[in-house]
């Protein structure tokens, strides 16, 4: 409405098209499939796997990841959410979006005792 104000129709219409452009591209970007976690002691990593794919290890041909794996860091653990960091991507779970034993299990992997 200040752009409307200030700039007029067009300076409005161009805020409107670039804010919607840019939620679209969010929208876009957003992980789709399952996260596959793996932990090395102190160090966790995951990968997206897609609804049709299998987690593989390692190409045999290669010797390479078949899937590009990423560090994965809890900064957040609530009592409903969970928030991470898979690689530079913000992850939240929430109680509706992961079955409730796996809830359990990533709050299990991410939970540090006396903390």
């Amino acid at each position: 409405m200040l752009s409307y104000w200030v700039g007029g129709m067009p300076s409005a219409v161009a805020l409107v098209v670039i804010g919607g452009a840019l939620v679209w591209r969010d929208y876009l970007r957003q992980p789709k499939g399952v996260l596959s976690l793996t932990s090395t002691g102190s160090l966790f990593h995951g990968r997206w796997l897609h609804s049709n794919q299998r987690l593989v290890k390692r190409d045999p041909l290669l010797n390479k990841p078949q899937e590009e794996e990423h560090q994965v860091r809890c900064d957040y653990l609530g009592p409903w959410v969970i928030g991470l960091y898979v690689g530079s991507q913000r992850v939240w779970l929430w109680p509706d979006s992961v079955p409730e034993g796996q809830l359990r299990e990533v709050r299990k992997l991410f939970h540090r005792p006396g903390q």
